[in-house]
């Protein structure tokens, strides 16, 4: 299967883990609600951590507490300490990764109760803990993670919206609101993706530029901008980064020329000052591209559904960019590393032994799953 495959199924998988939310989340809420804290730690890597950035505002807005995203490395050399009773979960999709390993070897050694989210089971990363969740993937099978990033974020909101609704942080009629808001924007993913594959279309040039790409995002989309960049990185093999929108008009913003590539994600409310860096930024390059919820009908915008809560921006934003890496792979045909790159893959070691048979049997289950 395709990355694009997963970006058009990632809808349904969504709405099936929406309708059974409670049954989703209800064992790691019931061991987070009897476990005292002040803080949630969030340890992750890669696409996971974006997934985590991109929920946090969400999670912090239902349980009232703060809501730490931090790399294993960080957490292993010094984000461990405080605050001194954050209740720390860490989390792999694959189950390979072996910084996340590392981690939770790590909290053993400091007498902690090692607990891990992720969406392989079977994987060697449940052997080091003491407690594992399952966030509602299913099988996917491609390296790119695409619809994962999506039911990660879901789930962390979920999570939070029930974890807040069991410790009277929130009423039954906030959490039934906050359901529907979730709801009405999965309804809207759909939409974001065929303007989306009409865009693709329309820049086909603009965008295969293979020029550095700078993602600019705020708040939840600051997320989104880093897993853009992410994403471009591994399926374009483009030299990517993102910023917040001020940290680049502050210094980064000097490297641009006619041959740049940017892609900025609006705020949820709709930000004067992003789109008017925008215009401005097409007088620089013809490759400057708005993805906004509000659209004013200008040159390079991509129109994606708007949101009813700020806080869940992140998902038609995250839909548009990854069916734009998806696609743009396959029709510049990108997918493969560089020889050099690929015969050092097994020494860099950054996925635990019997990685790329888990992924075979993902692909065979996958196929079963989909019907593909």
């Amino acid at each position: 299967m395709r990355m694009l495959d997963y970006v058009m199924l990632t809808q349904d998988r969504l709405r099936q883990n929406v309708e059974h939310a409670h049954q989703l989340v209800e064992a790691l809420v019931g061991v987070v609600s009897c476990t005292p804290c002040s803080a949630l730690r969030l340890v992750a890597s890669g696409s996971s951590r974006h997934a985590a950035l991109c929920a946090r505002h969400f999670m912090e807005d239902m349980l009232g507490k703060q809501v730490l995203v931090v790399t294993p490395e960080a957490f292993i050399t010094h984000e461990h300490q405080f605050p001194t009773d954050a209740y720390t979960l860490v989390i792999s999709q694959s189950g390979f990764s072996t910084n996340s390993i590392a981690a939770l070897d790590f909290m053993r050694s400091r007498g902690e109760s090692p607990c891990v989210l992720t969406a392989n089971a079977a994987a060697p990363i449940t052997q080091h803990a003491d407690a594992v969740f399952d966030f509602g993937v299913g099988a996917e099978s491609v390296d790119f993670v695409t619809m994962g990033v999506q039911a990660l974020m879901v789930f962390l909101m979920l999570f939070a919206l029930f974890l807040g609704h069991k410790s009277r942080l929130i009423t039954g009629q906030r959490m039934e609101r906050e359901l529907k808001n979730l709801r009405e924007v999965i309804d809207g993913y759909s939409s974001a993706v065929l303007a989306s594959k009409q865009f693709a279309q329309d820049e086909r040039l603009g965008i295969a530029r293979h020029a550095p790409v700078c993602f600019i995002g705020n708040g939840s989309c600051y997320g989104v901008a880093q897993e853009g960049a992410l994403k471009f990185n591994e399926c374009l093999k483009t030299p990517s980064m993102y910023f917040e929108g001020e940290e680049f008009v502050h210094g980064p913003h000097m490297q641009l020329t006619p041959d740049s590539l940017i892609f900025i994600m609006d705020d949820p409310e709709g930000s004067p000052r992003l789109a008017s860096l925008h215009n401005m930024f097409l007088q620089i390059t013809s490759s400057a591209y708005f993805i906004t919820g509000h659209p004013s009908g200008g040159s390079c915008e991509l129109a994606v559904p708007a949101v009813p809560n700020p806080h869940m921006a992140a998902i038609p934003s995250l839909a548009a960019i990854q069916y734009l890496a998806a696609q743009k792979m396959e029709e510049l045909e990108r997918r493969e590393m560089h020889p050099y790159v690929r015969a050092l893959r097994e020494e860099i070691g950054s996925k635990a032994h019997g990685y790329d048979e888990a992924i075979n049997k993902l692909e065979q289950a996958a196929r079963v799953e989909f019907g593909m």
